[in-house]
């Protein structure tokens, strides 16, 4: 192969000086063994990138041969193994190359052939590809790698430019037996940028003295030539005795290659206006048939070694001519960076392509994203169209750009939405949010979910109130007239404000009712507490009254002075622990009968409920910010009332055969309530209670004034032998209502109310009222949806009974799972009911802890999601008053 470039280059003009750039002082040849620190320089040109002109003697002539292309990688960049005959390499060391120009030429003198031969290292090599892709990914200064390789390719482009300038002779090396279409594209565009760039060069050699006047006029001494070498060959070329096959391949090869070349006129017929020439009627193409030692780089090693040690010392010397800087040839005059700069955008058409592409298609996304939006809408429909809008992108843009064009279209879409747009999206306490455009004002939710986004100045921000669009159906506190009500997102709009005003239509605000604890100021400048650590609360509604210290909340309250004296409260077998004042009598259940309650009263405890322990006395100046729960701080009252227990009148109204008929929108088959015989046994009486019957030997019962028991069915009465006992007949019902207004009771914890079609109760309240057994908070309602509603518990109905008893409720909500506070009424002791009465407990109908309001669930769960806790119902005897 060496021969055959010798060959070529007789046939061409071989100049008197040649031009170098590099950093390099090249000396005479007969000085080229010498150390190069040791060497003669000659005079030298520097321009501004800091690159050196240097040219030889004048009575000296040298052939310049130059090698690019790419190589294998056991090959480390080397592409010289044509010359290996007369180099000696040193493919021990890891090449290297400048990481500010990606590129290094390796120049090679040979004084006895009077030849230059440079190789030409860089991003076409695949050892250096990998080298700086794997600094790339560790790095990661882009996103795609396709921009850096535009990059590469541009510097690559302009080393090879420098070569294309200088040399006489080009080899073009590539790894297999095809031709790389590639080129034809690095070629044009680097022919376009060396025809913008001849002038200024043409300038710059005007200033160097005793240049012929072509090479001043063509900015290079000649249009160099290009050979082609192929380093391997089908396996079936590689006989020998195959050489005119392989000549066929050659010859074939030259047909395929001068083709493309000429047609896309980067070689012409003038050969000095043409970037390159090509040998007219001379073989130029070489395709090499033996095995490749680049393959085998531990062998090739092995014998380039062999070979070092019995060749003269004074042969071939290596030397490294430069290191490129990313501008190479530039001069003083920015015409020509403006030129240059062309190069890379010629090379660069992945991303060119990308950009055209992208450009095409990012209309199209957003035309996508903002068809049939509507006026307003929230977040999730924004990311819900944003999603459609990425994925139409997706679909059809392509190239290095994908990303940055991407995050574009998400900006313009972001964009479109805050452009007056964007939806409230504060959440109710049912979890729906604002519908209203983005504003101010109005009581704010807490869902549990993400809030609107702060705006900078939301003083432009117009004042409205929230509205979430969703209306429900809810009754009244007594349940004799429903209404529709928004969506609350206040706690006092939830739980006070709406019952108060369907009270004004329905007129159970007349009604004689129970009033709950709530804050009563002592001046105007009374505010809410700051809740930091102190004791829970300690009161006869708590589960646990224990007073010991709480860090999670508390108040700026001193601490209270608590009643140290107490006993049980109503009748459970889960008793209230705590200090509560003493009741005149204890009620409790036997474990035999667990509906059967037994009074005790006794002298001691008669004289006892005398005693006024001392109270604690609530702040006047502080309220609490929320509902009262287990684990608010103790001294501490809310602004109203989040419960509601009325009188609807006398027991009377309600009859066991007819069933409800003054509510409204219950289910006719659950419009009853359930029947609950209570037993109770007097002991240890040492005073006959004039308000009991007298009870016969036999059993029987005579009341004492006749007219105070009119319903005799409400009493009856037996002697025992612990004493005497009664059973007195109470109705009760709990109540649950789902969001449409639809009404039912509950037979069970686990059972909805049925009567049988002549309006029969089969069941009883034992199971409601025991003792042992929560009410689940929320049940799936019965009416016909294709979706089941989730119901609420919200009423409990009790008719009382005409006997000396007072039925008492104590309510306990747990609304979730533990750690879920139980929230309560707020009452010291539990709350009696009147006798012969119908009394209807609302329950509240948010509930909202510190952390924010418990939502319904969505679907049906189990009851530990939510539960009326057991324990709620009781029995006290009335006590008369002495004269």
């Amino acid at each position: 192969m060496y021969s055959r470039l010798l060959f070529e280059s007789q046939k061409r003009e071989v100049i008197n000086h040649t031009l170098f750039i590099g950093a390099v002082k090249w000396q005479t040849p007969p000085l080229a063994c010498q150390p190069m620190s040791a060497r003669p320089r000659c005079g030298c040109l520097l321009d501004r990138a800091g690159f050196r002109m240097c040219f030889l003697q004048a009575d000296k002539k040298v052939v310049i041969v130059s090698v690019f292309g790419k190589s294998q990688y056991r090959a480390k960049g080397c592409k010289t193994d044509m010359l290996s005959s007369i180099l000696q390499l040193n493919l021990l060391d890891e090449p290297e190359i400048d990481q500010q120009s990606g590129c290094e030429i390796e120049g090679y003198y040979n004084p006895k052939e009077k030849t230059v031969c440079l190789n030409l290292r860089g991003f076409l090599d695949a050892h250096t590809l990998l080298a700086e892709y794997d600094k790339f990914t560790e790095k990661q200064d882009c996103k795609d790698f396709l921009s850096v390789w535009a990059h590469m390719k541009d510097k690559y482009a302009r080393a090879l430019l420098v070569l294309f300038h200088i040399s006489h002779i080009m080899v073009l090396t590539h790894p297999t037996h095809t031709f790389d279409y590639s080129y034809v594209h690095l070629f044009r565009a680097m022919d376009i940028v060396r025809q913008k760039i001849s002038p200024q060069l043409s300038d710059v050699l005007s200033c160097i003295h005793s240049l012929p006047k072509d090479w001043i006029s063509n900015a290079r001494p000649c249009s160099p030539r290009v050979l082609f070498y192929f380093e391997t060959c089908p396996a079936v070329f590689q006989n020998p005795d195959n050489e005119a096959n392989i000549k066929k391949l050659e010859h074939s090869l030259e047909d395929q290659i001068y083709h493309v070349l000429r047609k896309n006129r980067i070689v012409t017929n003038i050969s000095s206006n043409s970037l390159f020439a090509i040998p007219a009627n001379q073989e130029f193409v070489y395709v090499h048939t033996g095995n490749t030692d680049s393959r085998d780089m531990l062998g090739y090693m092995a014998r380039k070694l062999i070979q070092s040690c019995k060749t003269s010392s004074s042969g071939t010397t290596l030397r490294s001519l430069s290191n490129l800087d990313s501008n190479p040839i530039i001069v003083d005059d920015t015409e020509t960076d403006k030129e240059l700069l062309m190069l890379h955008n010629l090379l660069d058409t992945d991303v060119k392509f990308s950009k055209s592409r992208c450009s095409k298609v990012l209309p199209r996304a957003l035309q996508a994203y903002q068809e049939n939006l509507p006026q307003h809408y929230t977040r999730a429909y924004h990311e819900s169209k944003l999603a459609h809008a990425m994925a139409v992108f997706e679909m059809h843009a392509r190239g290095p750009l994908f990303e940055e064009f991407n995050e574009k279209l998400q900006a313009e879409c972001d964009k479109h939405w805050r452009a007056g747009r964007q939806m409230c999206e504060v959440l109710s306490l049912t979890g729906h949010p604002c519908t209203n455009p983005i504003h101010r004002g109005g009581s704010e939710g807490a869902g549990g979910g993400e809030q609107t986004e702060p705006r900078e100045d939301d003083s432009e921000l117009p004042v409205r109130e929230h509205c979430s669009g969703v209306r429900y159906v809810c009754a009244c506190n007594c349940g004799r007239v429903q209404g529709s009500r928004e969506d609350p997102f206040s706690l006092r709009q939830a739980n006070h404000d709406y019952f108060q005003m369907l009270a004004k239509q329905c007129g159970c605000a007349q009604l004689e009712s129970i009033q709950f604890p709530v804050f009563q100021p002592s001046t105007h400048n009374y505010r809410a507490a700051q809740l930091f650590s102190a004791t829970k609360r300690h009161d006869s509604f708590s589960r646990n009254g224990s007073s010991t210290p709480q860090d999670t909340q508390a108040c700026s309250l001193g601490t209270d002075t608590l009643n140290g004296n107490g006993g049980q409260s109503s009748a459970t077998s889960d008793p209230i622990e705590g200090d509560i004042p003493r009741l005149s009598n204890k009620t409790s259940l036997t474990p035999s009968d667990s509906h059967k309650v037994v009074i005790e009263v006794t002298d001691s405890d008669a004289e006892n409920s005398k005693d006024k322990s001392l109270v604690r006395q609530p702040s006047t100046t502080e309220y609490l910010p929320g509902m009262l729960h287990t684990e608010s701080p103790a001294g501490l009252l809310p602004q109203f009332s989040n419960w509601s227990l009325v009188c609807l009148g006398p027991s009377s109204l309600y009859s066991h055969n007819l069933g409800l008929q003054h509510q409204i929108g219950v289910f006719p088959t659950s419009a009853f309530l359930l029947p609950w015989d209570v037993t109770v046994r007097l002991e240890h009486q040492k005073e006959r209670n004039p308000l009991w019957p007298l009870v016969g030997d036999h059993g029987g019962y005579c009341p004492r004034g006749g007219k105070n028991f009119q319903n005799m069915n409400a009493i009856r009465g037996r002697k025992s032998k612990g004493g005497k006992e009664f059973v007195v007949k109470i109705f009760v019902g709990v109540e649950y209502e789902c969001p449409r207004g639809h009404r039912f009771m509950a037979s069970a914890p686990d059972k909805v109310l049925k009567a049988t079609g002549s309006g029969i109760v089969k069941d009883s309240g034992n199971k409601v009222t025991s003792s042992t057994a929560d009410m689940p908070l929320y049940f799936p309602c019965p009416c016909r949806q294709t979706k089941p509603l989730i119901a609420q518990l919200m009423r409990i109905h009790v008719v009382t009974p005409k006997a000396p008893v007072h039925v008492t409720l104590n309510p306990r909500v747990q609304p979730g799972p533990p750690p879920c506070p139980i929230f309560v009424t707020g009452c010291e002791e539990p709350i009696k009911l009147s006798q012969s009465a119908y009394w209807i407990l609302r329950l509240p109908y948010v509930y909202m802890g510190d952390k924010g309001p418990y939502l319904p669930p969505k679907e049906p769960v189990p009851p530990a999601h939510g539960r009326l806790l057991a324990g709620m119902y009781g029995i006290s005897e009335v006590v008369p008053e002495k004269k």
